[in-house]
């Protein structure tokens, strides 16, 4: 996993990228969210950034959407802009062990240094691609960044749900580490709302489907922003498209 210095370094640089890859045209749509322009992107994350911004600095959380919202009148990108450089002089100055409300298992100022590097990078990639082009992603980030899916996002479910096991089990290889998962769904209820989701859990069976490939490839691949022959799939290919299914649900229920 990057440092924490690195985390912030990729955070910053990525922050101007996407600002440099929106200034070309707020209204080009963004293939990777279909119905988006690049305004909607940009206003997404920057509402996203300053919410992130006001809950490491203050503490506090607040429901979705966010309260941040475009102020009336203001230029998108100037906003974007200036919360970015807010949010990363907020996170340069915390102490990462700080206890912070998040939606993952690490309740610490840390998990927000290492998920706001990781959102932006993916949203300078969609501003990008609405505008025919892709810059690198480092490495070693991509390569975070697809252990990340499975920290936060697509892996286990709540204590007061109950696991529906699947059929399938995918491995994915990344540099030298694998995850190999068992796809299912979670039901419950919480709240007065009923539940039913994709998920996985870890599994030590064999696989259906191995996928590999370029760390960048796979991570955008499984964020929906790289077809599947950018990867190199051994096994059943209907079982990893199962699993890239079931990777959006779950980025799409968990993301904030």
């Amino acid at each position: 996993m990057p440092s924490r210095d690195e985390f912030l370094a990729h955070l910053d640089a990525d922050s101007h990228l996407f600002a440099a890859a929106a200034a070309r045209g707020l209204e080009a749509d963004v293939p990777s969210c279909p119905g988006w322009t690049v305004r909607d992107l940009v206003v997404h994350i920057g509402e996203v950034i300053s919410q992130k911004a006001d809950l490491v600095a203050g503490g506090w959380a607040d429901s979705w959407p966010p309260r941040n919202r475009l102020p009336a009148g203001v230029d998108p990108l100037d906003w974007y802009r200036r919360e970015a450089s807010r949010l990363y002089e907020v996170l340069s100055v915390a102490d990462p062990e700080t206890p912070a409300m998040t939606f993952g298992p690490d309740q610490t100022v840390a998990f927000w240094i290492r998920r706001m590097a990781h959102e932006t990078v993916v949203h300078r990639i969609d501003a990008e691609q609405a505008h025919g082009y892709e810059s690198a992603v480092d490495p070693q980030l991509a390569i975070d960044g697809v252990w990340e899916l499975f920290d936060v996002y697509i892996t286990g479910y709540p204590d007061w749900a109950e696991f529906h096991p699947g059929d399938d089990v995918v491995r994915v290889v990344v540099g030298d580490e694998t995850r190999t998962v068992r796809l299912g769904r979670f039901t419950g209820a919480k709240n007065d709302r009923d539940y039913d989701l994709p998920t996985t859990i870890f599994s030590t069976d064999d696989p259906h489907a191995i996928v590999s490939g370029y760390p960048d490839r796979v991570l955008l691949w499984m964020w929906g922003r790289a077809p599947l022959d950018d990867v190199n799939v051994s096994g059943d290919v209907a079982t990893a498209r199962r699993f890239r299914t079931a990777c959006a649900a779950r980025e799409t229920a968990g993301s904030r």
